[in-house]
């Protein structure tokens, strides 16, 4: 019986031995969950994770939402916001249409005087623009007086494109000896170096070899002469010489 006990009690478990692992496991048990909780709480991809088993089935995430927000534009305003719900608010002005072929698009910020303004093209650049094929009378020239029609030419063009939308085209030879740019200048359709031609405000000159549109100007040109309106009103005072303001004393 004393033999039998002996190797009963030596081949069962001992309690003793079996217990003495559990504390440590459960040690790190917990320490592993703190740190798994720790990187879903306090980590940028522990939220994430954690807000996408969460709502997973309430819709997009947050950082979805955020990458949406980013890329999608501003709200429009009252001021954005066509009147009577309208569509017809979003359609662009006359002017601000995509250019005709070889042409670009610039929108003139202040003019000089009648036949020169400054404008601000679409890649950002800003340019002094000069119109071709004519001349205006002098209203800011260092040295010489205010030439008779040059305010008058000078207010219509401010007038008519402070603030506008043109379109330019070139011709020849895009620039002068200083360095203006040298272009036909096209608004709503329309040519302006035609028009400051047609109310006498402009005579015809010619920079060869940009001569394209010459002959359309020379008839238009005859034609305020013969009207002798503007400065075909004054004889003596303009030629294709320039103008003479002391035929206007």
């Amino acid at each position: 019986m004393t033999s039998s006990g002996n190797r009963g009690s030596g081949s069962g478990p001992d309690p003793q031995r079996k217990n003495s692992g559990r504390p440590q496991r459960s040690l790190l048990s917990i320490l592993a969950t703190v740190v798994v909780l720790g990187l879903l709480l306090f980590t940028d991809p522990g939220r994430n994770l954690l807000d996408s088993l969460l709502g997973e089935n309430g819709g997009t995430s947050q950082t979805e939402d955020t990458q949406q927000s980013r890329q999608s534009p501003a709200p429009a305003t009252t001021e954005d916001k066509p009147q009577g719900g309208s569509q017809q608010a979003d359609t662009p002005e006359p002017g601000a249409q995509e250019p005709a072929d070889g042409r670009i698009a610039a929108t003139v910020d202040r003019t000089v005087d009648g036949d020169t303004f400054i404008a601000n093209l679409e890649d950002g650049s800003r340019e002094r623009v000069r119109m071709l094929l004519l001349d205006t009378p002098e209203t800011k020239k260092e040295g010489t007086a205010v030439q008779p029609f040059g305010p008058e030419a000078s207010e219509y063009t401010k007038k008519l494109l402070t603030g506008r939308t043109v379109e330019l085209e070139f011709d020849e030879e895009q620039r002068d000896q200083y360095d203006r740019m040298l272009a036909y200048v096209y608004l709503d359709g329309e040519l302006v170096n035609e028009q400051l031609l047609e109310q006498g405000l402009a005579r015809v000159v010619v920079y060869r070899p940009n001569d394209k549109y010459v002959d359309e100007f020379r008839e238009i040109q005859n034609e305020a002469k013969r009207k002798k309106i503007g400065v075909w009103s004054i004889e003596g005072y303009a030629d294709n010489r320039g103008f003479h303001p002391e035929a206007a004393e």
